[in-house]
C-alpha cells in the first residue's frame, strides 16, 4: 500500500496522540519510540508515561524526548499500572485520535497512515485495530495474525476471543472519554474490561493487515488468567448474561495470555478483584 505522505498529511488533518506507559523497559522502548518517530504519517504526539521504573528508563526516555518536541515525558514517583498510567496519558492528550502502543513493540513505518485513513473515510467506526507479525523476544519473527475484521463478527465472539490486539488500537476520544477511560485498579486485562464496556453502543473493526511488530512473551501468570476470568465474569453480570461453560470465560484469557494480548462503569460490589492486588 503506497500513499503520497504530504498530500495524504493535508487532506485529513488529523493529530495523532500516542499513549504509551513503560516501567523498566530501558532495553526496548528505544526500538518502540523510533518506530513512532519513522511513521510516514507526521502529525502525532507521543506521550510516555515511566510508571515509577527502577532502572534506567526514565533519562533513556528524557534523552529521546530533547530530540522530538512531539515527544512527553511524564514520571510518575511510584508503580501504578498500565490502565492507570494511560489513563494519565490521556489527560495530556490532545489529538484527534487516540493510538495506543507499548514499549516492547514495534509499529509498521505505515501503520498511522492506514489507520488514519480508514477512520477518516468510515466515521462509524470509534475502535481500530490491526493484524499482528509476531515475533519473539530475541526478534524471530513466528507468523502473522489477522483477527476478525467487523464489528457483528468481533461483538458475537468478545466473550470468547479478545477483539483487539491492544498496542495496535486507535481509538477516537469520544470513545474513550464516554467510558471513562480504563478502569485504574485493574493491573490486567484493562484492555478486554474496556471492548466489554464499549461493544454495545461503539463500532469496532479490524484492519487486516499485520502493522505491528508484536513481542510475545512465553510466561504466563496464574493471577493473569484469574484477571481475564473475573473481568468476563463482571460483565456477564453486569449484562445479564449466562456464559456457557467456564471454559468459555477462561478460553480468551487463556488465548490472549499465550500470545499476550491485552498486558500488564460500574464494579459489582459482590466480587473481590483479583486484578488489582
Amino acid at each position: 500500500m503506497e500513499f503520497r505522505r504530504v498530500l495524504f498529511r493535508s487532506n485529513l488533518n488529523m493529530r495523532v496522540s500516542v499513549l504509551m506507559a513503560v516501567y523498566n523497559g530501558a532495553s526496548s522502548v528505544r526500538a518502540a519510540i523510533a518506530s513512532i518517530a519513522a511513521q510516514t504519517y507526521e502529525d502525532w504526539e507521543l506521550i510516555i508515561v515511566d510508571d515509577g521504573s527502577t532502572d534506567s528508563t526514565l533519562s533513556t526516555l528524557e534523552i529521546i524526548a530533547a530530540t522530538d518536541p512531539r515527544i512527553h515525558i511524564l514520571h510518575n514517583t511510584r508503580n501504578r499500572g498500565l490502565a492507570a498510567s494511560l489513563n494519565t496519558a490521556r489527560k495530556y492528550a490532545h489529538g484527534d485520535l487516540l493510538a495506543r502502543m507499548d514499549a516492547d513493540d514495534v509499529s509498521h513505518p505505515e501503520r498511522f497512515q492506514c489507520q488514519v485513513q480508514f477512520m477518516a473515510t468510515h466515521p462509524e467506526v470509534d475502535v481500530l485495530g490491526t493484524g499482528l507479525e509476531m515475533v519473539s523476544a530475541a526478534g524471530t519473527t513466528l507468523g502473522c495474525l489477522l483477527l476478525p475484521e467487523r464489528h457483528e463478527e468481533l461483538s458475537r465472539r468478545i466473550y470468547r476471543e479478545n477483539p483487539f490486539a491492544h498496542p495496535s488500537v486507535l481509538m477516537r476520544p469520544s470513545f474513550f472519554d464516554t467510558l471513562g477511560g480504563y478502569d485504574g485498579r485493574l493491573k490486567r486485562a484493562e484492555d478486554v474490561d474496556l471492548w466489554l464496556r464499549g461493544y454495545r453502543q461503539f463500532e469496532y473493526h479490524n484492519l487486516q493487515m499485520p502493522l505491528i511488530k508484536y513481542c510475545v512473551r512465553s510466561t504466563v501468570s496464574l493471577r493473569t488468567i484469574a484477571c481475564y476470568g473475573y473481568v468476563l465474569l463482571r460483565a456477564s453480570l453486569r449484562e445479564r448474561r449466562f456464559i456457557s461453560g467456564v471454559w468459555y470465560a477462561l478460553r480468551p484469557a487463556v488465548a490472549g495470555v499465550v500470545l499476550n494480548l491485552g498486558r500488564s462503569e460500574e464494579h459489582t460490589s459482590e466480587l473481590q478483584s483479583p486484578c488489582n492486588l
